[in-house]
């Protein structure tokens, strides 16, 4: 069965601004600015920042930072129309990849505990559940899973 749409996944421009500070604005209750988003791609040298592209549109990205060998996952999003198709798993797996390549020895996040889909991902993708923070969400006082995933060397 062939697939019907193409994923392409590169690193984010500043031309994706624009596309990432929408996805931003229409998934997380505390979007990042567009001036943020702009810093990490601009003068960040920590920020790692891959794009997704479905059928040649804009479709989700993720910011990683690369801080002393390790990343720390600060956002990811896909579209929702593009959403149920494996592209935030695209987009982890290809920067569990390059981390790995790079020398980096794993890669955390939080995520919110009633987010079961993304938990689900994570949990597939080799992650484990580390930590807890209390009442760690602004807009309605959630706690957030810490998360963390060794990423072993690759075998010779």
């Amino acid at each position: 069965m062939q697939e019907e749409f193409e994923v392409i996944l590169r690193n984010g421009t500043l031309e994706d601004v624009d596309a990432i500070a929408h996805l931003e604005e229409i998934t997380f209750p505390f979007p990042w600015s567009r001036e943020s988003i702009q810093h990490d791609m601009e003068e960040n040298p920590l920020a790692v920042i891959l794009v997704a592209e479905r059928n040649g549109k804009f479709a989700g990205y993720m910011d990683v930072w690369r801080i002393a060998g390790e990343g720390q996952l600060n956002n990811i999003a896909v579209m929702p129309e593009a959403r149920g198709h494996g592209i935030g798993g695209k987009l982890m797996r290809h920067m569990m990849e390059f981390l790995r390549e790079q020398g980096d020895s794993e890669i955390s996040l939080e995520v919110r505990a009633s987010n079961a889909p993304a938990i689900h991902l994570y949990h597939k993708l080799g992650f484990e559940e580390v930590g807890r923070r209390e009442k760690y969400y602004l807009d309605n006082g959630e706690d957030a899973l810490l998360m963390r995933c060794l990423l072993s060397p690759e075998k010779e």
